[in-house]
């Protein structure tokens, strides 16, 4: 019997739906009232700064850096010592099911494999680990470095008077065991695998509020938006307030691969991505076969050679993260 090839077209959709988040500032004393918060514009900075870039000409090395003149910027204002982050998670199931296939045989396997997978440890893993990353405020990026205090405030839309409050101090950004006694990150988790078990008929939001106490004045740090052909810095806000790109979020909360070969050297996870790239370092650490890359796992599923359960979650964890994994025309 001939092998399953993965198919030409070959596309799943996303099973955590995240939004972009919005950046409010106010006083922490004032968070259970956070409603009236007011949004943090984004400003333009005209500095004068010093040319440092290397290969600058000598004699432009005393002049004032042009690019620099007019950057977007943020801050908390003087009378504001906490940056609110609000944003929120749909999470939907029919988890395995591809979006589009051209492969009747690949769609079968596939959804066999993770029907099976869902009856295991494997998918409880998955979701602690996602729910994990919302109760340590990963998403918060750079906000969260040097906050004074960070909460996290959580309400799912399937029992809106349970709120989830998370120190997300609490919780470790290294790995996932710190706090995982916790009973409402278990709970949170519980809520999490049971709609991405589900058929992809109901689904539950996530209302997502977290709060940094950063100190009067200080920088918080939106978004920054690709602007291509220019060289300021520009901001990304919606409705004139400052907000983090929704992919952003996502990738931060899909930040649970510590199963690539080199976790043990590097000390962290990964976002779950097909070949393991991390762009802020320039790496790719699932480049190939040896390495675990998405492609050659995701075939030998399909044609039910024996996986660790570590590379079938792998696998899960990208038919979560969704996209476009058809085989490369020749």
């Amino acid at each position: 019997m001939s092998r399953i090839e993965l198919p030409s077209m070959l596309a799943f959709d996303r099973k955590l739906e995240t939004s972009d988040a919005l950046m409010f500032s106010g006083i922490w004393e004032d968070a259970q009232n956070c409603e009236k918060w007011k949004k943090i514009p984004i400003t333009k900075r005209y500095n004068r700064s010093t040319q440092s870039a290397h290969g600058i000409d000598e004699d432009n090395k005393s002049q004032p850096n042009p690019v620099s003149s007019g950057n977007d910027d943020a801050n908390l204002p003087l009378d504001h010592d906490t940056l609110r982050v609000s944003f929120s998670v749909r999470i939907v199931g029919n988890l395995g099911v591809p979006f589009g296939c051209n492969s009747p045989e690949f769609t079968s396997a596939i959804q066999d494999q993770t029907e099976q997978f869902k009856n295991g440890d494997g998918i409880k893993t998955l979701a602690y680990r996602y729910a994990y990353n919302l109760a340590n405020g990963r998403f918060l990026w750079r906000n969260r470095v040097g906050a004074e205090k960070i909460m996290i405030r959580i309400t799912p839309s399937n029992d809106p008077d349970k709120e989830f409050q998370f120190n997300a101090y609490d919780f470790s950004l290294a790995d996932f065991e710190k706090g995982q006694e916790d009973p409402d990150l278990q709970y949170l988790a519980s809520i999490v695998e049971e709609y991405l078990k589900g058929d992809g008929e109901s689904h539950v939001l996530l209302k997502v509020d977290a709060f940094a106490k950063l100190g009067f004045q200080q920088h918080v740090f939106p978004s920054q938006k690709m602007n291509m052909g220019e060289k300021e810095k520009v901001l990304f806000q919606l409705d004139e307030c400052a907000a983090i790109h929704n992919v952003k979020i996502g990738n931060a909360i899909r930040t649970i691969d510590t199963w690539y070969p080199r976790y043990q050297e590097q000390g962290h996870p990964i976002a779950i991505e097909p070949f393991g790239a991390v762009t802020q370092i320039g790496e790719a650490f699932r480049r190939n076969k040896k390495e675990g890359d998405l492609y050659t796992l995701m075939v030998s599923w399909a044609n039910l050679d024996e996986l660790r359960l570590e590379d079938q979650m792998f696998i899960v964890g990208n038919l979560i993260r969704g996209g476009v994994f058809s085989r490369a025309s020749k």
